[in-house]
């Protein structure tokens, strides 16, 4: 299936997690003046307008990012968010979030690779047009954007294909939809396959957090984490969970019916061969969150090493 359009879901709950995470990733990457390689496998379509339909139908946002910026405005928060503070700030002004592949480009040098894929044909059209614009900022020291290569194909196939990429250090950001559930075994296997061809690099995979899927995902991050360890037992993987709910939480209702907690209580991100430091400012970025935003005795997060 390719039914899934994440301009329903920007800037929500998951998306504070995985872009928070995603550039404090690019700055470390950015820390030694050499280049890099970033794959990412389900691009989307880059950059997401804040008032469209799609976006007001499921008011994703403003429980997220648009709950999120007003109070980051009165109060201190931590150093390893404040990029992603004045990025998404300067965005919002112009009623859009920022996207992965967008803070991408806004970080990656011009000397580096930046490889996207899409599989949807309703969505790499306007990926495609909106990297062809120039980002409304670009942080990297050269202040110049990166030349981004589009695949309209597969994005397990285009990362399997050409890694292990000619510059070895890197990123390559998995986010699937998760339609089906055979979509999480894939997931994990299409992992472990891209580690062992490219074992140096970063592999940041976002998961969703779904009572009734709770064994498939279980199933797929342990899988990862026994065969990265069973390849090489002194790689470095985090585990970093946002909750905003409990797992018990959502109500199977009518579809017309939006009143009821979400499905998706929350999400993860398990990093392979996570940068130096990463687990401590996700810890200080999740539990400011928490404590500020989604502040209720059912909101939660968990860091885990291996």
């Amino acid at each position: 299936m390719l039914s899934y359009r994440h301009a329903f879901h920007a800037g929500n709950h998951a998306d504070i997690l995985k872009h928070s995470v995603l550039i404090n990733i690019l700055e470390s990457l950015n820390t030694k003046d050499k280049p890099y390689t970033i794959f990412e496998t389900h691009s989307g379509s880059g950059v997401y307008n804040l008032e469209d339909e799609r976006s007001l139908k499921t008011n994703e946002a403003k429980q997220g990012i648009l709950s999120l910026l007003p109070q980051m405005d009165e109060l201190d928060f931590p150093e390893s968010l404040s990029n992603y503070y004045k990025i998404t700030s300067l965005y919002k002004r112009h009623k859009c979030y920022p996207g992965s592949i967008e803070l991408e480009r806004i970080f990656t040098k011009p000397d580096c690779t930046h490889i996207i894929s899409e599989l949807n044909n309703s969505e790499i059209e306007t990926l495609k047009k909106n990297v062809s614009n120039e980002p409304l900022v670009i942080v990297n020291t050269e202040k110049k954007c990166v030349r981004t290569q589009v695949h309209h194909r597969d994005g397990f196939e285009t990362v399997l294909s050409l890694t292990p990429p000619a510059i070895k250090r890197g990123l390559c950001l998995i986010d699937p939809s998760y339609e089906e559930k055979d979509e999480y075994k894939d997931t994990g296997n299409a992992v472990i396959k891209i580690h062992r061809k490219w074992n140096v690099g970063i592999i940041a995979l976002w998961y969703p957090l779904l009572a009734h899927r709770a064994i498939e995902i279980e199933q797929m991050k342990n899988n990862i984490i026994a065969n990265v360890k069973a390849f090489n037992s002194n790689t470095n993987i985090l585990d970093a969970r946002l909750c905003i709910n409990t797992a018990d939480s959502h109500i199977e209702t009518e579809l017309k019916d939006n009143s009821g907690p979400p499905r998706l209580y929350g999400s993860g991100m398990l990093i392979i061969n996570f940068p130096w430091k990463l687990d401590e400012k996700t810890q200080a970025n999740l539990d400011y969150i928490t404590k500020h935003i989604y502040k209720n005795e059912k909101t939660s997060f968990s860091i885990m090493t291996y």
